[in-house]
């Protein structure tokens, strides 16, 4: 089975099934790729840069180029999460500025609201 690394502090690693996107792929290992569109091609937030493996992809089709050529990410090393397929091993960084933790207020705030529904 493939071997796929994602780059990022919160990053996982591990091999997962032949053919899967690198969207399941994180699914599998309980990495929380972003998937603003459900993975079905429309956004670009489940966008990865790959750092090695490249080959071992899937091919990009139309629909992905265009919509990374549309969004100014035309370099070879952009790929959508929800599209590439891994083959073999793969490393892919996942980039930083995509993530968003909730902030401390917003955690007390919900916590305030389960604790008046008690």
């Amino acid at each position: 089975m493939p071997q796929i690394t994602f780059l990022h502090p919160d990053g996982k690693s591990g091999e997962v099934p032949r053919n899967v996107t690198i969207l399941e792929a994180a699914e599998l290992l309980g990495f929380p790729l972003t998937h603003d569109c459900g993975g079905n091609a429309s956004c670009t937030t489940c966008r990865v840069e790959v750092q090695s493996g490249s080959d071992r992809l899937s091919e990009i089709d139309f629909d992905e180029q265009d919509l990374l050529d549309r969004e100014g990410l035309s370099e070879p090393w952009h790929r959508l999460g929800c599209q590439a397929r891994v083959m073999g091993d793969v490393v892919v960084r996942v980039p930083l500025h995509k993530w968003e933790r909730p902030s401390e207020a917003a955690s007390v705030q919900i916590v305030d609201q389960s604790c008046n529904l008690i």
